[in-house]
Parts: structure tokens; C-alpha cells; sequence
């Protein structure tokens, strides 16, 4: 997996909208909203696919691991 900080992820409300959109798109991943991290599996078509979502969701994202 791969992580990303996510440091407007502020509320429970944003991790739920961020693993709606996430598992719609069928992305594998996993939401940590106190971390204010999300994993996505380690394919770089999926990392794209999640930035995108997450950049029109209005969230910044920025790969750390």
C-alpha cells in the first residue's frame, strides 16, 4: 500500500466521503481518519485514480510513503 497525508481530512464526514468515492471507484484502500492518512494499493493507475478523487473532492493529498 501506499500513503498519502491528507491534512484536510478533519471529520468523520470527510474520511466517510473520501471511502464512498474511493471504494465506487474500486479502489483498494483504507481511510485513517486520526492519521489523517489514506492507503491505496500499490499500482500507479490507482494512485492517479485517488488523487484525482481527492483532488475534486477539494482535498490536497501528498504521497509520503
Amino acid at each position: 500500500m501506499r500513503v498519502l497525508s491528507v491534512p484536510g481530512l478533519c471529520c468523520p464526514d470527510c474520511a466517510k466521503k473520501i471511502d464512498a468515492a474511493l471504494e465506487d471507484a474500486g479502489i483498494d484502500h483504507e481511510v485513517d481518519f486520526e492519521g489523517k492518512k489514506v492507503s491505496v494499493c500499490d499500482c500507479d493507475h490507482c494512485m492517479g485514480v485517488a488523487f484525482d478523487l481527492l483532488k475534486e473532492m477539494g482535498f490536497e493529498a501528498e504521497r509520503i510513503s
